[in-house]
């Protein structure tokens, strides 16, 4: 029954009436919204700010009346929005897509302004452009370096990266994940790098641990062993030396200059399991493992019983799963090395969180030094934050008088009532005339 109410009442085209302290009171509310719109948006200063003061420029006008569009950017700018669109279905223009933390707020029209845009603002048209474009490319450098995803930026310098991971490598390299494609291992591969990890743990004295010494029970607990984590938590004293393998550009080329090239992790394997035909180290920390119930000397063992084909697939899946791994130690003439009374360890560049090494000069930010700033705000910029944190009153809107300006209002309104009080002309004496005069006989 409603709705058919309802039905009926919008056939009969109606007329919807809306008490005026309401409408005021919403119109009001929008032009304080537009107002500190302006002054965020001013704040920013995004490198299309004169494109967005037109169109807010627009919304201000279009409160009252229904401007009139002469600027070509602007017009440009509310077909872009589909202004005519918007009109037809909510009455009202809005700007659905605007973000304040955007670099542009509207992603939609004009990304910077041009020499008619900054000319209209009586800017410096060549200056302006230069310095919106640095401030533009400035908001994209400064996002990436802060970034989380890239702490260094996308192309750190080959120094700098080395001197992060030396110092905080949790920072710099993604938390391990066990990978589940190695669900499907062989059994032969894991057992083996269990081994292997238990031996190598086993090598270390007491007096540098200081947690547990690691013992798994099974591959993922293996490579867990040699996480950031669990190495910081294991030993007292650690340090960690960066890999410069796979951190070319898309192009296969290395912008900055880095030292000797690195084996990969994956071709590391080879050096922890070695080939029976390969020669045999003579440092005693390798032989004690080549020999006896080493696991070199089981990994060898295991490969006399095996074919070519066999021998390939355990292989692969060794260098497999040392592709997987977080860290590693820097393990060459000998198993374990120290660098200043630390233990050190390689961490895998396939876990850093860069794109590739750039040059020297691509990621360093010189620090410039700055003078001391006055810690108080200006009269304008505090006035523009107290009205963004005052709640907005429609009635508090209006203009506010004190007692003795209403009652002098008042006084000023009766006045002006009784002075210009109509009164009434005087009654005349009417007297019968006569369209002709006649004359009186004598």
């Amino acid at each position: 029954m409603i709705i058919v109410q309802a039905e009926e009442y919008l056939r009969s085209d109606p007329v919807l009436w809306i008490p005026s302290e309401v409408w005021f009171g919403f119109l009001a509310r929008r032009v304080h919204e537009i107002q500190r719109t302006q002054i965020a948006i001013v704040r920013r200063r995004p490198p299309n700010l004169g494109i967005l003061t037109s169109i807010l420029n627009h919304m201000l006008h279009s409160t009252i009346s229904t401007p009139i569009v002469f600027d070509s950017h602007l017009r440009e700018s509310l077909a872009l929005l589909e202004y005519r669109n918007v009109l037809e279905t909510a009455g009202m223009f809005f700007l659905q897509e605007f973000d304040l933390s955007s670099d542009t707020c509207l992603y939609d029209v004009q990304q910077q302004d041009d020499i008619t845009v900054l000319s209209l603002m009586g800017a410096n048209t060549k200056a302006q452009r230069a310095r919106n474009a640095a401030r533009l490319e400035v908001s994209i450098a400064d996002a990436e370096y802060e970034s989380e995803e890239f702490p260094l930026g996308r192309r750190p310098s080959w120094g700098r990266l080395k001197s992060a991971i030396a110092s905080s490598p949790a920072v710099i390299m993604k938390p391990w994940v066990w990978p589940s494609r190695l669900s499907r291992t062989q059994l032969s591969v894991g057992r083996l790098f269990v081994m292997c990890t238990r031996h190598l743990w086993l090598m270390l004295k007491d007096e540098i641990l200081q947690g547990m010494r690691p013992y798994p029970e099974s591959l993922q607990g293996a490579m867990k062993c040699w996480t950031i984590t669990s190495i910081t938590d294991t030993l007292a004293n650690v340090t960690f030396d960066a890999c410069n393998v796979g951190l070319q550009d898309h192009t296969g080329v290395t912008p900055g200059r880095m030292g000797p090239r690195s084996k990969s992790f994956m071709t590391r394997s080879s050096i922890f399991f070695p080939n029976p035909e390969s020669p045999k180290k003579g440092n005693p920390q390798w032989s004690s493992l080549w020999s006896g119930d080493g696991y070199i000397a089981e990994f060898h063992r295991l490969l006399k019983g095996m074919d070519e084909e066999e021998k390939a697939l355990l292989q692969d899946g060794l260098a497999e799963v040392f592709s997987h791994l977080h860290c590693l130690p820097a393990s060459a003439a000998a198993v374990w090395r120290v660098k200043q009374s630390a233990v050190l360890f390689v961490a895998n560049p396939a876990f850093y969180k860069i794109e590739c090494l750039g040059r020297a000069g691509d990621s360093n930010r010189t620090l410039i030094a700055r003078r001391p700033v006055n810690i108080i705000k200006g009269k304008r910029l505090f006035t523009a934050d107290l009205m963004g944190v005052t709640p907005f009153d429609a009635l508090g809107a209006l203009r506010k008088l004190s007692d003795r300006q209403k009652r002098r209002d008042l006084h000023k309104r009766l006045t002006k009532a009784n002075k210009h009080k109509r009164v009434p002309p005087p009654p005349r004496l009417r007297t019968r005339s006569r369209p002709f005069p006649m004359e009186i006989e004598k």
